[in-house]
């Protein structure tokens, strides 16, 4: 399956930008590997804005494919920069000695800082992560616009995505299905099925065909109910 569109979402966000920014300036200003005595400083901000361009690109992308092959414990930390330092090592070298000629760093020396890079990204990634929601609220409506943080109605999985609906509309999440029901703590709900889950408070009543079982929300909406979970509708009193 095509990993380009959650790749797309990424750079979509606003923080692989921002660290860009930062980091190309900060580097552009120091000069690190010599390149302060060697370099001109418009230069230099030319030279480290597109190394770290390439860099997180890449880097991103490595993130995004992990994710779509299941590799969750290599999509953040030491093991994705592990992998960074690993894969972008001798690429990054041979643009740097491109870029600054005798006086560009051995692998020796691009290879640890790549790796901090990375552990440096991944601690901003992770201190981005949605905080416990105000009032109550669960954690997953912080990942949403604050037009759409309704009511939670149902979930809903498609590829990479979870599609999130409320009361106040539906957002298309880039996470794990399991993660975000994780996040839906405080609202009682369950999953129904493998690829939905839903309010107990949006369920407005029943539907049967032969050989299945559906569920009637508030929105509308009807999502089916697999007989594995069938005896949580029984529980409630649902069927």
């Amino acid at each position: 399956m095509s990993v380009s569109r959650p790749y797309a979402e990424c750079l979509a966000a606003p923080l692989p930008w921002i660290v860009w920014a930062v980091a190309s300036v900060g580097l552009a200003v120091s000069g690190p590997f010599g390149s302060y005595q060697t370099v001109a400083l418009p230069e230099r901000l030319l030279v480290w804005s597109a190394l770290v361009a390439i860099t997180l690109g890449l880097g991103l992308a490595l993130r995004v494919w992990f994710a779509s092959v299941g590799l969750r414990d290599l999509k953040r930390g030491a093991g994705l920069a592990l992998v960074v330092a690993g894969v972008l090592t001798l690429p990054i070298w041979w643009l740097m000695q491109l870029a600054f000629g005798p006086e560009a760093p051995s692998a020796l020396e691009v290879a640890p800082a790549l790796f901090c890079a990375g552990l440096g990204l991944s601690s901003v990634r992770l201190g981005a992560r949605p905080q416990p929601a105000p009032d109550g609220q669960p954690r997953l409506l912080q990942r949403m616009e604050p037009q759409l943080r309704g009511a939670l109605i149902s979930m809903t999985v498609r590829d990479h995505y979870v599609d999130v609906v409320t009361s106040a509309g539906l957002s298309s999440l880039l996470l794990r299905f399991s993660d975000a029901m994780d996040e839906t703590e405080g609202v009682p709900g369950a999953q129904v099925h493998r690829s939905h889950w839903v309010a107990w408070s949006a369920v407005t009543g029943t539907e049967r065909e032969p050989g299945k079982l559906f569920l009637l929300l508030s929105d509308g909406s009807r999502i089916p109910v697999s007989r594995a979970h069938r005896a949580k509708l029984e529980e409630r009193g649902l069927v």
